[in-house]
């Protein structure tokens, strides 16, 4: 076997990526030589081009340029080793003098037997050497699949951007905006027709309403006609005899039962609550929400006497109708509204009799809370018989919709 001795320096028989000596060692384009599976793997998890780790030049390809180490141990002389070149050599353990045949997949360092049986390495994956040139292939050619396949959508991606496609946006948002510019008008449209058909629907209804109270109002006179006929009718019986007393008498409670039979019943003028497309969404841009601070309880307000004058009878579960023992309660927003456009909902529950609204801080200082003080908007919601009636102040106007 042809050898030869040569002085090596120390740093070019160390891998400066594991700190340890070469391991199937390769000399890259730029003349720093590293193991083969520690190069292989930085390079694998890199996000930037290929380099070198020493110098940082930039390497397109790996130039295997494999150097072959004695299986003799190392000798150091100093700032140099003496090593014996062979044809088939694998690197000595300088600690227990053993071959390192075996890889370390974890911290990538080359062992022997007795160094994988550490502690430090009780836990890693070890290979043997031929092993673990398989496994650095296969992980090369993975890595070389996976660059493919990011070259491929890279690809993908920048077809998708072609001037072909970008053309094709552009014919798509100009049509995009012709589409929504014609539709516009059509909502527009559908607002006025749906308006026309609102109105008229009005119109509908108060025409029926009137024919209503006119027939009912002709009812009443005929009705108050033959009440006073009646009281007439008695007034000339209680100056009669008493001997055709019972008998008229009895023809007078007849005649009294089919008039209270015939009595004609109040019209309740109720118009339909129209929906108004787009209100509510409208109205949601302006949202606020009010939260209830602190409650005021007062006896006797003004401003419920004012509904007690509207002739509202007050149900059992809200406030009793008794004067001298109503209560109402009154709970003030926390929030004070100063100027802009603001919507809320309140929720009344099952309630019969409230009042909703908002009014200048100064209306509160005020002794006189009446409906037709300044400074106050309510909406009013009151029972009356088995009927229920909606108003609101300023001015006091009855609104002839269902309740709300």
């Amino acid at each position: 076997m042809a050898s030869a001795i040569t002085q090596c320096s120390t740093s070019e028989l160390t891998c400066s990526i594991c700190t340890d000596y070469l391991t199937d060692p390769v000399t890259i384009c730029c003349g720093h030589r590293f193991c083969n599976p520690c190069l292989c793997l930085l390079w694998e998890d890199a996000l930037t081009p290929n380099c070198c780790p020493v110098c940082r030049e930039i390497s397109q390809q790996m130039y295997f340029k494999r150097i072959i180490f004695a299986e003799k141990q190392a000798i150091p002389t100093g700032e140099s080793v003496s090593c014996q070149l062979s044809s088939s050599a694998m690197l000595i353990c300088g600690r227990h003098q053993e071959i390192k045949n075996l890889i370390c997949a974890t911290d990538r360092s080359l062992l022997c037997f007795l160094c994988s049986q550490s502690p430090r390495h009780a836990t890693h994956k070890l290979y043997m050497t031929k092993e673990a040139d398989e496994y650095y292939r296969e992980k090369k050619a993975e890595k070389s699949k996976k660059s493919k396949q990011r070259d491929q959508h890279n690809q993908n991606v920048e077809n998708g951007f072609s001037e072909e496609s970008c053309i094709l946006m552009r014919v798509f948002i100009h049509l995009r905006s012709m589409m929504i510019s014609a539709e516009y008008p059509k909502v527009c449209q559908y607002l006025r027709e749906e308006e026309q058909k609102h109105l008229e629907g009005l119109a509908r209804e108060g025409r029926i309403v009137f024919e209503q109270l006119k027939i009912s109002q002709t009812r009443m006179a005929k009705m108050s006609v033959l009440l006073r006929g009646m009281f007439e009718k008695l007034k000339e019986m209680s100056c009669k005899a008493d001997v055709n007393l019972p008998q008229d008498l009895g023809d007078i409670m007849k005649r009294n039962e089919f008039l209270r039979l015939a009595m004609p019943q109040p019209v309740n003028p109720q118009l339909s609550a129209w929906t108004i497309t787009g209100m509510s969404e409208r109205l949601n841009f302006f949202r606020v929400y009010i939260t209830m601070d602190h409650k005021i309880c007062s006896n006797h307000k003004l401003l419920f006497e004012d509904l007690r004058h509207l002739q509202c009878s007050l149900d059992d579960t809200d406030m009793s109708c008794t004067p001298t023992s109503t209560q109402y309660t009154s709970s003030w927003g926390a929030q004070i509204l100063t100027s802009g456009k603001h919507y809320w909902e309140v929720d009344v529950k099952d309630s019969c009799n409230w009042v909703i609204g908002l009014c200048r801080e100064a209306w509160t200082k005020r002794n006189d809370m009446r409906l037709d003080s300044e400074g106050i908007f309510l909406l009013l919601c009151l029972k009356v018989d088995d009927h229920f009636s909606l108003l609101s102040t300023s001015p006091l106007l009855p609104h002839y919709i269902p309740r709300p």
